[in-house]
């Protein structure tokens, strides 16, 4: 067996999101959920700034 897969969460690498619009923010939330705390990493000035930028999206 892998001794990582049986790894206490505090033994793993830190989990990055790479992006936060509704598919990172998603991802986000699972794993926070699961008991981790990811970084999430936005290139916009705030979550959901590229749908933001998409007239036909609504927020």
């Amino acid at each position: 067996m892998n001794a990582t897969a049986t790894a206490p969460v505090t033994d793993r690498l830190p989990v990055v999101v790479v992006g936060a619009g509704p598919a990172g923010l998603a991802a986000a939330a699972h794993l926070v959920d699961r008991g981790l705390e990811p970084l999430v990493l936005e290139a916009g000035a705030r979550a959901g700034a590229a749908v933001r930028e998409w007239a036909h999206v609504r927020l």
